[in-house]
């Protein structure tokens, strides 16, 4: 006899075909990852600079006030920078009146009524003036070494009133807290000097410079 046929639900009940998705649905999948990726990327790549302390200030010649800024974690003084006081109001306001409060308030830019207030001060004052072309004149004698030491160069004399050009800035040193005067002298040299020291070699122009960065009131 021949062998018998096997039913055809013989030959249906193999193993059953499993079911894929689409695969047209992959792609968008995979695009939303990516965003994610990208957008956590960004958001750990974006750096957070926190204003520490207002080390000085100077004035702009349209007459902005600029503030010298130590930033939070920077301890290099090279890394300090001069940032417009609307740059900081956000953020940082509290720093800016720490400031303002140490130095006696908010620095208003040297007008020119101030500036003739200050000439017109005793001869006390004025007298070193017309010394300075004989001390000028000699110090274009000096040795090439101290030519070269621009930083160090201070006059020999025990008073520097008559010496020194004008105070440009006052500002802390980030290592030891101190304060340091930045001096500009009449041969147009510059000095860095502790407060200390300019206060007794110096005392008439220190007081030029509170005079011109205090905001007085009306009696």
């Amino acid at each position: 006899m021949p062998p018998a046929l096997q039913s055809s639900d013989d030959e249906s009940g193999g193993e059953s075909i499993p079911f894929n998705e689409p695969e047209e649905d992959l792609p968008a999948t995979k695009k939303a990852t990516e965003d994610e990726d990208e957008d956590e990327s960004s958001e750990e790549g974006e750096d957070v600079y926190v204003v520490e302390k207002i080390m000085g200030h100077e004035f702009a010649k349209d007459g902005t006030l600029l503030l010298q800024v130590k930033w939070k974690g920077y301890e290099n003084p090279e890394d300090q920078t001069l940032e417009p006081e609307d740059n900081l109001v956000e953020g940082a306001e509290e720093v800016v009146r720490e400031y303002f409060s140490l130095i006696g308030g908010r620095p208003e830019k040297p007008s020119k009524k101030r500036k003739s207030v200050t000439a017109s001060t005793p001869t006390r004052g004025t007298a070193p003036s017309k010394r300075s072309k004989t001390s000028r004149a000699s110090e274009s004698n000096e040795t090439p070494e101290m030519e070269n030491n621009v930083a160090d160069w201070v006059p020999k004399t025990k008073n520097w009133d008559s010496q020194v050009k004008s105070v440009d800035t006052i500002m802390r040193d980030p290592p030891t807290g101190g304060l340091f005067v930045y001096l500009t002298w009449n041969n147009d040299k510059k000095a860095k000097v502790s407060i200390q020291q300019a206060y007794e070699k110096c005392p008439q122009k220190m007081l030029v410079f509170y005079e011109q960065h205090l905001v007085f009131k009306d009696a």
